[in-house]
């Protein structure tokens, strides 16, 4: 499989020194310092379950075991052990295809897991089927482990390099899906992640969900959805226990906003989703006013919270 490598040019800086810096009014305050933005290196890994099988799927005769294929995405340069996101694609999707939007969540320091499904990916033997699904939410709790396995480890491209106790889990469409399962629903819950993230999502039989499991969750959804209509966002936000986050993106479907390309809501999905990954994983409090501001756009989107 091929994907991007970016290269990092190494920047030569001279030293200004005297009087070519101006020296600041007595009192003034210094200009706020933006963020460290990192460069993004992509490594692909091939996580291999023994305990569970993959089934038939069409002139796929099935396998004993599951093979998960999955790209990993550091931030170039980043000091110490960086958080970690485990994001879950959809149907017919590859591990990479929402790239342009977890590359800003790379850039602003974290490292991004995104496994290719066995059989609802695009390029899945047999055809991508949803016949596996109900398999997805242990999929990414095998990567997640297999990745902080190798994190944990004295050799290799991760080694020393992801910090196990702050992890995050991220989906978009059946892989929102995936991703609500695998972090709510009580017999497969996950106890490592310390944040949630559903973009056009929907959790099945969401009574069942979410109860006595309070991980803090955003949720952000278009309300012109007609693939997986934007009520059901509107029904996990009412159900889940505090802190919730809705953002409504006004006037989108399913999938246009959610490519990082820059459009209005575009930059909406990459703000609140940076901000409230921030504020929960990072532990950033400031994160939490960028999340109010980030999300609430005039004519663009609108912003829900109950913090708790």
């Amino acid at each position: 499989m091929r994907h991007k490598r970016f290269a990092i040019t190494g920047l030569a800086f001279p030293l200004i020194v005297g009087l070519l810096i101006a020296a600041p009014a007595a009192g003034a305050k210094p200009p706020a310092s933006k963020p460290k933005l990192y460069k993004m290196k992509q490594t692909t890994f091939t996580f291999v379950d023994t305990s569970r099988a993959t089934p038939a799927n069409g002139s796929y005769a099935g396998a004993p075991s599951r093979t998960l294929v999955t790209v990993v995405s550091m931030p170039v340069g980043a000091k110490g052990k960086v958080p970690l996101v485990v994001f879950s694609t959809g149907s017919g999707g590859t591990a990479t295809n929402y790239q342009g939007l977890y590359q800003h969540w790379v850039a602003a320091g974290y490292a991004v897991a995104a496994p290719n499904f066995p059989l609802s990916q695009k390029d899945a033997p047999g055809g991508s089927s949803l016949v596996d699904f109900k398999e997805q939410p242990a999929d990414v709790r095998f990567v997640l482990t297999s990745v902080l396995k190798l994190a944990a480890g004295k050799k290799g491209p991760l080694a020393g390099k992801i910090d196990s106790k702050r992890v995050a889990l991220a989906g978009k469409s059946l892989g929102a899906i995936t991703t609500l399962t695998a972090a709510y629903n009580i017999a497969d819950h996950d106890t490592r992640e310390k944040a949630v993230i559903s973009l056009t999502g929907a959790a099945s039989d969401a009574k069942s969900f979410f109860t006595g499991i309070p991980v803090p969750l955003l949720l952000v959804h278009g309300d012109a959805d007609k693939t997986v209509p934007y009520q059901s966002s509107v029904d996990a936000f009412g159900l889940a226990l505090t802190p919730k986050y809705l953002v409504t993106l006004f006037g989108e479907d399913h999938g246009g906003a959610f490519d990082g390309e820059g459009t209005p809501a575009a930059d909406v999905v990459v703000k609140t989703t940076t901000d409230f990954l921030d504020a929960y994983v990072k532990g950033q409090k400031a994160a939490l006013t960028r999340l109010a501001k980030d999300g609430d756009v005039a004519s663009v989107s609108s912003y829900q919270a109950a913090a708790g």
